[in-house]
């Protein structure tokens, strides 16, 4: 999942960026508004963490811009503003959740799962197919019992695969949203790291399958589908 955060300090934004990468999100950081809104023109988001005082305007301004263009991507507000009437301004600003400063990291990022679960609220907190099972939360994925060693890349790409079981998704899908613009969009990386992955998923014996479809992306289906 692609993630974009707004957060002017930079040490605590370099932290943020590092600690959900190595959760499994890509995230691309904004020091300022006219840098967030530079990022939403071009790329696609799952979910926004953001400041409220920022170097540039107030991000509630930018939240409300957000939702007058009908856009909704869940916001998760995160400030040292914690008044009620900062939480509630906040809300009705837009935002689907708020958390204060200072925060648990663990915290976070359980209530960033929580929002991303809402456009799919079907989908069960530990994700199935086959003998596979995934659990975001845990950052753990089994197969009849036992634990597959998967890169970070690996788990994400399979989380995104597992949310659009049986249906198709293209390169540029996952390019979007399990990778930041430090990637080269010219290579073949979106391969090479489904390839890896469909190796062990093959022999961990997992009863499902990525299947390629020739000039268009990649369909996870159980093997009997």
């Amino acid at each position: 999942m692609r993630i974009l955060v707004v957060e002017d300090d930079p040490a605590l934004a370099s932290g943020l960026r590092d600690g959900l990468v190595d959760a499994g999100f890509a995230v691309d950081v904004a020091l300022q508004l006219q840098d967030a809104a530079a990022y939403r023109r071009v790329n696609l988001y799952d979910l926004i963490v953001l400041d409220l005082g920022l170097p540039d305007g107030d991000g509630r301004d930018f939240l409300t811009r957000v939702r007058e263009r009908s856009c909704a991507t869940p916001v998760l507000i995160l400030t040292a503003r914690g008044t009620l009437t900062d939480r509630v301004d906040g809300l009705n600003a837009g935002a689907d959740d708020y958390l204060q400063k200072p925060f648990a990291f663990a915290e976070l990022v359980a209530r960033m799962r929580a929002l991303l679960r809402r456009p799919t609220a079907a989908l069960p907190p530990v994700l199935r197919v086959g003998s596979l099972e995934l659990d975001p939360g845990r950052a753990e994925v089994r197969s009849r019992g036992s634990m597959l060693t998967l890169t970070v890349k690996e788990r994400t790409l399979l989380e995104y695969l597992l949310c659009h079981r049986g249906q198709l998704v293209t390169r540029t899908m996952l390019l979007d949203h399990c990778w930041n613009d430090g990637y080269d969009g010219l290579s073949n990386l979106v391969d090479v790291h489904i390839g890896r992955l469909r190796r062990k998923l093959e022999h961990a014996e997992t009863r499902c399958t990525i299947r390629t479809v020739r000039g268009a992306g990649f369909v996870l289906s159980e093997d009997d589908e």
